[in-house]
């Protein structure tokens, strides 16, 4: 059996151009995509007018944004999901509050939720006759009226496929994103707020607007990233060179060995939050699942 290496990041710098020390890119590729990829970063800040309020999205922008995400990969066309398209101030106010009270969705002037969605297809298949005894009978298929954990993850898949197709197209329209996992708390509400129906759920959600500023783009930790044929867990040295890759990428703010590490721990892992969003988690694989 040939030995299981975990890449640590400096393998891809080996005779490449254009990237540092840790396999960060560094220049543009001349390649419009990718280029945008590379310099897109996360907008949490949006520019207002002259009446402050947030610079709308044109009609233009807009549609030239769904369609983007139309057009994103789904398994069997079957487009597993939903788009919800928020524009009031009401409802923008609302999502802050339920989404772990952060003032700049509601600053945001426009927000897309990215709904995984079965209950179109239970709905069309009750449509087309698939649960009547006469069609059970002739194909011996027997009615089944919910959908699966299976079916979730392949639903799943199309929508964050489409989420991020939305993203690309935004930036390359010269707007801002930013991706709030935090729709899934406060599951009931937001399933009200959304009249959201049995095999549902609301599974990411973005904010889209104009910068207010020029967004420098970070580097992401590539240490432990990548595993060549097969999975295999860090060893004592490549969790080191992780810790140091997040610790220099994270100052001024991680200032001693492993702080960015703890950050981590304390702000996000063992956080209200995260519980939170674990109990809205059952809760809506509950829905899911027509329980």
């Amino acid at each position: 059996m040939s030995e299981q290496v975990c890449m640590t990041g400096a393998e891809y710098c080996d005779g490449a151009v254009g990237v540092d020390t840790c396999g960060y890119p560094v220049e543009t590729t001349g390649n419009a995509v990718l280029d945008t990829l590379e310099h897109r970063s996360s907008t949490r800040v949006f520019a207002r007018d002259d009446n402050d309020r947030p610079v709308a999205v044109t009609d233009e922008q807009r549609a030239a944004i769904l369609h983007a995400a139309s057009r994103a990969p789904s398994a069997g066309a079957m487009m597993m999901y939903s788009i919800v398209s928020i524009r009031e101030q009401a409802t923008l106010d609302r999502l802050a509050d339920l989404c772990d009270h952060q003032p700049m969705i509601a600053k945001a002037p426009w927000a897309l939720i990215f709904v995984v969605d079965y209950a179109k297809w239970i709905d069309l298949f009750e449509h087309v006759g698939c649960f009547e005894p006469e069609f059970v009978e002739r194909t011996g298929k027997a009615p089944r009226r919910a959908p699966g954990l299976g079916d979730f993850a392949i639903a799943a898949q199309d929508a964050v496929i489409a989420a991020q197709n939305a993203v690309v197209a935004a930036e390359a329209l010269g707007l801002g994103s930013c991706y709030i996992g935090d729709i899934v708390e406060n599951a009931e509400e937001v399933a009200e707020l959304l009249d959201l129906p049995p095999y549902t759920m609301p599974l990411s959600m973005l904010i889209i607007g104009t910068p207010r500023k020029e967004r420098p783009a970070i580097a992401h930790p590539v240490v432990n990233l990548v595993h060549e044929e097969r999975y295999c867990r860090a060893d004592a040295a490549t969790m080191d060179a992780q810790v140091a890759e997040m610790d220099t990428m994270f100052r001024p703010h991680a200032r001693e060995v492993g702080e960015r590490v703890v950050d981590i721990y304390t702000r996000k892992h063992t956080s209200p939050f995260m519980a939170e969003m674990s109990r809205s988690m059952e809760w809506w694989f509950k829905n899911w699942l027509g329980k």
